[in-house]
């Protein structure tokens, strides 16, 4: 295969045509809310009970009830303290008062709650200390949400911070798109696995473990069927092994254009390319195509170039054939750079970048190779530069990326 032939794709263009092109994989099944984090939902879930389920207490102090055509600084105390997980059995009358603790039932008749320490106790009275009249820390039934509510949508991808509303509104289990099951393959006839010794011909296996744990976070369900050598019927034959047992397939390495770059061969021969080349740095020889009706993306063999595929395409792309409702995009923030960087028009390109914590500064690595593993440790997310010709000062306010939002 002859690279002249081929015309790089734009980022832009590359993400039209998968938004355009992919599909959501059927499927659905319940899960536990203990096991629900990044899964996407099935359907839309509603609550189930009222929250707060009661009125109650939004603080340690005096339940009163108050006579609001009367100025009365004090209240006669009824014996007794209001406790959560209790019922409150006692009703209050006119200007009377009882101890409450936070999360106790509100009592009967109460019109406000009062704190204790703007309170004295005498004689078995309450005084007022200090007077707040604009707030009556009570936390009426249903005021964050009712049952009946429509919590969340389907489409959403459960967040840790989603978990307090699906437990407190009766949601003990969740309907969720079943998990992806993706078949991760690296190729190359010089990979070992890290437990293998290494030769001097050798190098190890860099990128199984790493996107086995990325895919993983991300929710999927990983069949992993290892490393595969620069054999394109051994590839081949792989793959279609496979068909059945997954729902997509991730390949690391052979997917330029030279002579033993057997993914691409293999992909341009048996199956529909959707995108081959792409113009970003690191990652050029990205490839998707579909084989039948399963997805394959390659990635390319370099660990920093696959690394940073799987989070600015791979990401966005397994979620949208996992059923989420948007096409994911990282958040990112302004900071300025500790840079100066010259960047030519034609391609889109991500650098590795470390925020110092203490300054808020970005610097980047200093070397470009795709292949440095360190730059990976060292760096605390990426900057992304679109395909335009950009020019950055030190001292510029830029996008940094943090690695968190990919996950």
């Amino acid at each position: 295969m002859s690279s002249q032939n081929f015309q790089l794709t734009s980022l832009s263009k590359l993400f039209l045509d998968l938004k355009a092109e992919l599909k959501a994989v059927s499927g659905e099944t319940r899960v536990s809310v203990n096991n629900c984090i990044n899964r996407i939902l099935s359907k839309d879930i509603f609550a189930k009970y009222d929250n707060p389920p009661f009125d109650n207490s939004a603080i340690d102090g005096f339940a009163l009830n108050e006579d609001t055509k009367a100025t009365i600084d004090n209240f006669s105390l009824l014996e007794g303290l209001v406790k959560p997980g209790c019922k409150a059995t006692v009703a209050l009358q006119k200007n009377e008062g009882i101890e409450i603790l936070t999360g106790a039932p509100v009592p009967s008749g109460t019109t406000r709650i009062i704190f204790k320490e703007n309170t004295k106790e005498q004689d078995q009275k309450i005084y007022f200390v200090q007077n707040d009249v604009k707030e009556n820390n009570i936390r009426l039934q249903g005021e964050d949400f009712k049952k009946g509510d429509l919590l969340f949508k389907k489409g959403n991808q459960i967040r840790i911070t989603d978990l307090a509303a699906l437990i407190g509104s009766g949601n003990s289990s969740i309907p969720i798109v079943k998990p992806l099951k993706v078949g991760l393959i690296t190729t190359g006839n010089e990979l070992k696995s890290s437990i293998e010794r290494q030769s001097s011909s050798f190098i190890f296996d860099t990128n199984f473990v790493p996107l086995k744990r990325v895919l993983k976070s991300w929710g999927h369900s990983v069949v992993s069927i290892g490393s595969v050598g620069d054999n394109l019927d051994l590839l081949r034959d792989k793959i279609h092994d496979n068909l059945e047992r997954v729902d997509v397939f991730v390949t690391t390495g052979g997917v330029s254009t030279g002579k033993e770059d057997f993914v691409a061969q293999f992909l341009n021969r048996e199956a529909q390319v959707i995108n081959w080349r792409i113009a970003i740095k690191p990652g050029r020889p990205f490839i998707c195509a579909k084989l039948g009706n399963k997805y394959v993306f390659g990635l390319p063999g370099n660990p920093v170039a696959a690394f940073i595929c799987a989070l600015i395409i791979l990401r966005p792309s397994l979620g949208r054939i996992g059923g989420e409702k948007s096409w994911f995009k990282p958040f990112s923030f302004k900071t300025k750079a500790n840079f100066v960087k010259h960047k030519r028009s034609g391609r889109s390109e991500f650098l590795r970048a470390n925020l110092n914590q203490e300054d808020g500064f970005v610097s980047i690595y200093p070397f470009e190779g795709s292949g440095r593993l360190s730059s990976l440790s060292w760096s605390n997310g990426i900057i992304e530069l679109n395909d335009g010709e950009q020019n950055i000062e030190k001292g510029d306010l830029i996008d940094f990326i943090p690695y968190q939002s990919f996950f």
